[in-house]
């Protein structure tokens, strides 16, 4: 064997995605070896990536895609050497957990609070969650959340504790006063006769974030702490709600994101779960008017970033209420039957490649309610597609 070759046959064997092909798979995983292939072609397609995010339908109602994509996290994780998880769930309670984590005192219901129901409420999910706190807890995965927004019935440090950190920079009396405005909001404890969230209450949350901001600035906090980063996201937040302005709760979550990582040792490879509709690189012409979280992303690290969504040909998928619907089935030049035809299993991955050589084609990753005919290979940098979707409990 000449010195190249053997060369090359060392870095092959180095490669961190060197050992797709020859890894067993999970001995009750569920899936069939049709499937399993398809889903190590996408790991695969993505192994050297520094951030991978895999979409979701916004309806966040869909079982199945949520099983395959446990499926890659994990993959990512044990197999590509990715060392961190970041979830679409307020930043403030998953920063909470992990601080509890460090402290051996955290459980695999409080990440699942922390992440809220719904991601947690999917069986898929579930099973992700207790591998995800067994690792976090084992010291080998880092973990976060992406969302700067507040309100969820789970977030329960937001709710309780948030307000009070958030003004402990503030000298007193505006700090008890900020932490009774913040304490209101985050637990939307307003009425219309003594406490109405009016244009005063707007204004006196604005101020306190504002000051909170200004405090974090001038006290020379690390931009990377806990409360700075905090402090930033629920400014981002409050842009989105009191301005009615949506594209700044992709850039703060992007800004998470990067937030993230800054944080965590140099070099660690992140996997993030989170609806489609915030990872597309872009949206134009598919979703309402809007700069994608995962536009920011793809500027900021090119070729390093990378989004795989998920569709399917037919099926049910829950919504946010609960109900459950039937997908219309997909028509003949639909992606997903033409992705389908002839395939093996239940599962075909879609790399950049395929979406470019079928151009503009009717799918529907972002959203089970709307098809949409697009360019795909410039929304996405691949597509899981399955031949059914299930709602969960179905």
């Amino acid at each position: 064997m000449s010195w190249r070759a053997r060369l090359g046959a060392l870095l092959l064997a180095l490669s961190p995605c060197a050992s797709l092909q020859a890894a067993s798979p999970p001995a009750d995983d569920g899936f069939s070896r049709a499937d399993r292939a398809e889903i190590a072609r996408a790991v695969r397609d993505v192994c050297r990536r520094d951030v991978v995010v895999l979409g979701d339908d916004a309806n966040h109602g869909a079982a199945a895609s949520t099983r395959v994509r446990a499926a890659i996290v994990r993959r990512l994780v044990e197999r590509c050497g990715f060392r961190a998880v970041l979830f679409e769930s307020q930043v403030y309670d998953v920063l909470d957990y992990a601080r509890a984590a460090a402290e051996g005192r955290a459980n695999v219901g409080q990440l699942a609070d922390a992440v809220g129901p719904l991601w947690a409420r999917m069986p898929g999910s579930r099973a992700l969650l207790d591998w995800v706190h067994g690792e976090v807890v084992a010291g080998r995965l880092q973990v976060g959340g992406i969302d700067p927004q507040v309100g969820g019935r789970t977030g329960r440090y937001a709710q309780q504790r948030l307000g009070a950190a958030l003004a402990s920079v503030l000298a007193p009396p505006q700090r008890a006063a900020c932490t009774a405005e913040f304490d209101r909001h985050d637990r939307w404890a307003y009425d219309d006769e003594t406490q109405p969230f009016d244009d005063a209450a707007r204004a006196r949350l604005r101020a306190c974030a504002d000051a909170v901001r200004a405090a974090v600035a001038a006290q020379g906090l690390d931009p990377r702490s806990d409360l700075a980063g905090m402090a930033a996201a629920y400014g981002r937040y409050l842009e989105m709600a009191l301005d009615g302005d949506g594209d700044r709760r992709d850039l703060g979550m992007a800004e998470l994101v990067q937030w993230h990582r800054a944080r965590w040792p140099r070099g660690t490879r992140t996997v993030v779960l989170c609806a489609t509709v915030h990872a597309a690189r872009r949206t134009h012409g598919i979703a309402p008017a809007m700069v994608p979280m995962g536009a920011h992303l793809a500027a900021a690290l090119g070729d390093r970033y990378a989004v795989i969504g998920f569709t399917a040909a037919g099926g049910t998928f829950g919504d946010l209420s609960g109900a459950v619907h039937a997908l219309k089935p997909a028509g003949d030049a639909a992606l997903e039957t033409v992705a389908l035809a002839g395939a093996k299993g239940d599962l075909r991955y879609l790399d950049r490649r395929w979406l470019r050589r079928h151009g503009v084609i009717p799918a529907r990753p972002i959203n089970g309610r709307i098809v949409h005919a697009a360019a795909w290979a410039e929304v996405l940098d691949g597509l899981m597609v399955l031949r059914e979707e299930r709602a969960p409990g179905r």
